[in-house]
């Protein structure tokens, strides 16, 4: 059982009390319409509609809506897939994109929610000080600071008091609204709608107002904050959003129409508080100012502490751990409440906002942008468990919203934009590097998998390794934990980021006993590798002997193109056990070298002294295994250990050779052309193989697998060779032939995709040759019949010959079409005629891709 000894209890929405929590209207509903409907409407409205006039102002609130409507889409989607807790966008952006994603966004969103508590809070007390006729210039800001210690006290009370202070705000909004509409219908003159459609040159541009409107719909998210105050969150956050945005669209829609209908375009524009003079009354749009202003500071200050709350539950950021404590039935977040309050009273007494309001906007529209990719990302991803019940929703819309949010931020402010991505992208990182283990499951995982497939496939269809051959090594490690851990770090610095390493270890016998046995070996083994090689994947394999688990696992592993390349062993040790001495070591490379695998053995020493200078030595035989080991002390010295290392090259010098110096030049120069950073140091000997290599580091050394053992440089076994004193070895036994500095047009792709076209070429060239003298045989017979058989004729003698001759080029051309195509199978093998599994299918014969077969005979 997990030890939750201190960490803070959250209660789950799962099992709160549907008298305890809020509902549709007063937990979503209500906060996200207060939010929408706020200054803008009543300041700003008719501002941004003169600039641009009634037609592109309907676009803007479409293109506006449309965010909003396309971001709440996907938030159904997400909602009706899974039970959603407490902290609102942040709990949807955690659960798919995982907890770095989660958490970036959720910090943001809470310091932007406190800060926007700060702007609401300064509109009220200059909508106030405006009231009272007050001149002082730090009014606005007492009148600010006074607000948000009387919201501090609403909100320190809980959910249902804040809710029951919002049904006041909103009957005050409600009662502004309608003191409009009664006040401007004697005013309405739709004949002035016609000299509206435009503003031409005098407006400020589509763009611009649109930057100046866009904020109004940010507030839709306001009642997802509250997910973890609802009853039924799922339905209450698709209902009470929806409707909200379609009410307040209506609103701004009623509004805009009207303001065309009363007042020209350029009245709009230079009178920002014409609503004032079109209303019942000026005093009810003052109410409604102070209203608008008040219900979005509310909603600001009750949302942001509970994404607090569940940031800190999460226990992402050790820092904010406190913040995740709860009081009373309901689990109000006082602690992260009392700190939105203080964040908002700094802001107001900074007094500059203009700097950081336009950051804080693209907080807001980085999250509904993240919302819109998460949902999209799981559709795509194909995940088992995305089974949204909303029926509206399509992974194509998702990724429009995203674009869409995209486009918002650069319309809007792209300098802006890029600071609040970059410390998104700080907070991402930060938070990945230190969460540590995930708490839950995220949708990442699927979308990992669903790339895997993809690339897989991508792979098969250009399965080409010719230029970008990668280790993917199979290391078979022993029981002895030391001797293991040294493998294992070799098949690491083997693979020089980039390839795979697999650690495997075979347990010998049958039953259930070594079954359950292997069980507990496999997750002692994944929580060492963890430890220490996180990047390294593990496996236990159950066999009847080691051999059979060796040709098991080469068989077996990987997937698709991803095929082991290396089995990897350790030397064989005194201290091994039964199952891992001399004879079952010798049995493993044999199978391993059968499967037609390079076969790679280390021997380590434990006793060597350490040398001050990393040197990597390579033992150059031949040109086959040279490469490839070459390419290996090249890939270790990618590697921190490696990576200041000196990599020598020793030539074996053969006593068949006359001139040793030219093999030297030659080697030199094929190194040189591959651009490997190594340096041939000189020939040597087999015989002084030990004494040439005794000072490097490590070693890499060509071995050749025969009658169950491994023969060294010499062809002296490397048992033997170890015992001469040689440092740290890798013998390498080479099955798969690499070049070093293969070009594009070098390349199998290009040798077979010729060898293709010339045999296609050949094969058209014989099918011609082959209606030529089919022609010719049928005349020659004619003219043969005309003269009553008479072969001796002149005309039946030509006919004849001619007929010959065409048969001669077609069985000639035919003959070099056949050697193309056998060419072309020797470069892909999967091009290979006749049956695939004759026992199976039963196929009685198979022609060949390019019509051809073996039985064909020349036309007669």
């Amino acid at each position: 059982m997990a030890d939750t000894r201190g960490v803070p209890h959250v209660e789950s929405t799962a099992e709160r009390s549907p008298d305890l929590g809020l509902s549709t209207f007063g937990g979503v509903f209500t906060p996200s319409i207060l939010t929408i409907l706020g200054l803008v409407l009543f300041l700003r409205l008719g501002v941004t509609t003169g600039n641009v006039g009634l037609l592109p102002m309907l676009l803007i609130l479409g293109g506006s809506t449309a965010v909003s409507v396309l971001t709440t889409i996907s938030l159904s989607a997400i909602a009706t897939n899974l039970k959603v807790g407490g902290g609102g966008v942040y709990f949807i952006i955690s659960r798919t994109l995982g907890p770095a994603f989660g958490g970036s966004i959720g910090l943001v969103l809470y310091l932007g929610m406190s800060v926007s508590v700060a702007f609401y809070a300064i509109g009220f007390g200059e909508a106030v000080a405006a009231v009272i006729g007050t001149t002082s210039g730090a009014a606005p800001r007492l009148i600010a600071v006074a607000a948000i210690i009387a919201l501090l006290g609403i909100a320190w009370l809980g959910a249902d008091i804040a809710t029951r202070a919002q049904y006041v705000v909103m009957a005050c909004l409600a009662a502004a609204l309608l003191a409009y509409v009664i006040g401007v219908a004697n005013d309405l003159e739709p004949g002035r709608i016609a000299d509206s459609w435009t503003a031409g040159d005098d407006g400020v541009g589509f763009w611009v107002t649109f930057a100046l409107f866009f904020p109004a719909i940010t507030g839709f998210t306001q009642g997802v904050a509250m997910s973890g105050d609802l009853r039924t969150p799922s339905q209450s956050i698709i209902r009470g959003t929806f409707l909200a945005i379609g009410l307040s669209t209506a609103v701004y829609l009623l509004v805009i129409v009207s303001f065309t209908m009363t007042a020209d375009l350029g009245e709009l524009r230079d009178e920002p508080a014409i609503m004032r003079r079109l209303s019942l009354h000026p005093a009810f749009i003052d109410v409604g100012v102070i209203s608008a202003t008040l219900s979005s500071a509310i909603a600001s200050l009750m949302g942001a502490p509970r994404t607090l709350q569940r940031l800190a539950a999460d226990r992402l950021v050790p820092v904010l751990e406190p913040f995740a404590v709860g009081a009373g039935p309901a689990n109000n977040p006082r602690r992260g409440v009392l700190l939105s309050a203080v964040i908002a009273m700094i802001t107001v007494a900074i007094g500059d906002l203009d700097l950081v309001a336009p950051i804080i906007s693209m907080f807001f529209l980085a999250s509904y942008g993240l919302i819109n990719y998460a949902t999209y990302a799981e559709a795509r991803a194909a995940s088992t468990s995305f089974r949204p019940t909303f029926r509206f929703f399509d992974w194509r819309l998702s990724l429009l919203g995203t674009v869409g949010c995209i486009g918002a931020i650069l319309a809007i402010d792209p300098i802006a934009g890029a600071v609040a991505g970059l410390l998104i992208a700080a907070l991402h990182r930060y938070i990945a590097r230190t969460s540590g283990r995930a708490r839950w499951a995220d949708s990442t995982r699927g979308f990992h998998v669903s790339e895997i497939r993809n690339h897989l496939h991508l792979m098969r269809a250009t399965d080409d390794v010719s230029r970008d051959w990668r280790p993917y090594t199979v290391a078979f490690v022993p029981r002895n934990p030391g001797r293991r851990h040294r493998l294992v770090e070799v098949a690491n610095q083997l693979e020089g980021r980039a390839g795979f390493t697999s650690v495997v270890r075979i347990l010998v016998g049958t039953g259930p006993v070594i079954r359950k046995r292997a069980g507990e070996v496999d997750v002692e083994l994944q929580r060492e590798l963890e430890h220490s090689h996180p990047s390294t994947f593990g496996r236990v394999v159950v066999a009847d002997d080691v051999s059979s688990g060796v040709a098991a696992v080469l068989q077996a592993h990987g997937i698709g193109p991803l095929q082991p390349n290396i089995a990897l062993f350790n030397l064989a040790h005194p201290s091994d056990d039964a199952v891992e001495n001399a004879e079952s070591w010798g049995a493993m490379i044999q199978t391993a070298r059968r499967f037609g695998s390079n076969v790679a053995v280390l021997h380590h020493d434990d006793a060597a002294t350490a040398t001050d200078r990393q040197r990597l030595d390579v033992w150059w035989s031949d040109d086959e295994s040279g490469a490839l080991l070459v390419l290996l002390a090249w890939l270790m010295t990618r590697t921190s250990e490696w990576d200041d290392a000196d990599v020598r090259v020793w030539v074996e010098r053969r006593d068949d050779v006359e001139r040793p110096s030219e093999t030297l030049d030659r080697v030199r120069q094929l190194l040189d052309e591959a651009r490997l950073p190594v340096r041939v140091a000189g020939s040597a000997k087999a015989e002084s193989f030990a004494k040439t290599v005794g000072d490097a580091s490590f070693v890499l050394a060509p071995m050749r697998v025969r009658h169950k053992d491994g023969f060294g440089p010499g062809g002296a076994s490397i048992a033997d060779l170890v015992r001469t004193g040689v440092p740290d070895t890798l013998f390498v036994h080479v099955s798969e032939a690499v070049e070093l500095d293969v070009q594009p047009d070098q390349s199998q792709s290009r040798h077979l995709a010729d060898a293709v076209d010339r045999a296609e070429r050949l094969r058209s060239h014989a099918q011609e040759l082959s209606t030529t003298a089919a022609g010719l045989v049928v005349r020659a017979e004619t003219v043969r019949l005309e003269h009553d058989g008479d072969d001796s004729a002149p005309e039946v003698a030509a006919a004849a010959k001619d007929a010959a001759a065409a048969q001669r080029a077609y069985l000639d051309a035919r003959a070099r079409a056949e050697e193309a195509f056998v060419r072309v199978r020797s470069l892909d093998p999967s091009m290979l005629d006749g049956e695939l599994d004759p026992e199976v299918w039963l196929a009685e014969s198979s022609p060949t891709r390019f019509g051809f077969t073996a039985s064909e005979t020349p036309p007669r």
